[in-house]
């Protein structure tokens, strides 16, 4: 058991978690809190250097359950570990979680399968709740192309509801490997590329049939998906709209495009 219990070094760097990327990226390390993130991250035993608790308070049994799966714990003096969440009340626990390395091998190539590829996403909340819809409707992972929302961020975290440690999301190192990876695809199955564009050329009608295996690109909502990834596209497609709105928030167009293709039978169309 090891205790903060002043503003010292250990703390400021637990502290740089919350709010510095690069910090994160440095150490590797990123905090996870929430009772289904936590429960979720656990269940996969996703690598975890820490438990972190206030001191000197009553736990619950679920957290002496979590913390009995922790090799280490460190109990921080309550008013700092306040400053370690931005909640209004503090959880009873939090998670000090290791970053893995990328690795585009553990996104499946499922002959019936669909990857979302999210290009620079602008915001972690976006991000987070992609991820989770990914995993609600059956996608096999998730990709993340460009420099965007930070996959660790907190609010990340939290947006995904423990999504992020039950479905392979990945950060791409280059369009490169991203083609690589989906020729690699190519090469066993029909894979058809769709990308969401307000100007597509095709609208998602309920006339339009979809395929499976696909791929689904999402541009930044501010400046859409880069030339490269734009480029890889079979086809364009448009969610037509209705009302005064001129497009849609990035993730619910992906639960749109996402549900079509799922429920579509299969194969190539």
């Amino acid at each position: 058991m090891t205790r903060i219990l002043t503003e010292n070094a250990e703390f400021q760097l637990l502290e740089a978690l919350r709010h510095n990327r690069r910090k994160r990226e440095q150490r590797g390390e990123f905090i996870i809190e929430g009772v289904q993130a936590i429960t979720r991250a656990l269940a996969a035993e996703w690598p975890l250097r820490a438990g972190l608790v206030p001191a000197a308070t009553h736990r619950s049994p679920w957290a002496e359950a979590c913390l009995a799966q922790v090799d280490t714990v460190i109990e921080i003096r309550p008013d700092l570990f306040a400053r370690l969440t931005a909640r209004e009340e503090p959880p009873e626990l939090m998670l000090l979680g290791r970053i893995p390395a990328p690795d585009l091998a553990a996104v499946p190539h499922h002959p019936d399968g669909v990857v979302v590829v999210l290009d620079r996403p602008g915001n972690p909340g976006n991000l987070g709740t992609i991820i989770r819809t990914s995993d609600a409707l059956g996608a096999a992972g998730v990709l993340l192309s460009g420099h965007g929302a930070h996959l660790y961020d907190p609010q990340t975290v939290r947006a995904s509801v423990g999504s992020l440690f039950a479905l392979p999301v990945v950060p791409v190192p280059s369009n490169q490997a991203l083609i690589d990876w989906l020729e690699q695809w190519r090469a066993t199955a029909p894979v058809t590329v769709y990308a969401t564009d307000e100007h597509g050329e095709v609208p998602l009608s309920g006339a339009v049939v979809l395929s499976r295996p696909a791929v689904i690109l999402l541009g930044s909502e501010r400046t859409g998906l880069a030339t490269a990834l734009a480029e890889l596209a079979d086809v364009s497609l448009a969610i037509p709209m209705a009302g005064s709105a001129s497009s849609l928030n990035v993730a619910v167009a992906a639960g749109i495009v996402l549900q079509r293709v799922m429920s579509s039978v299969g194969g190539h169309g």
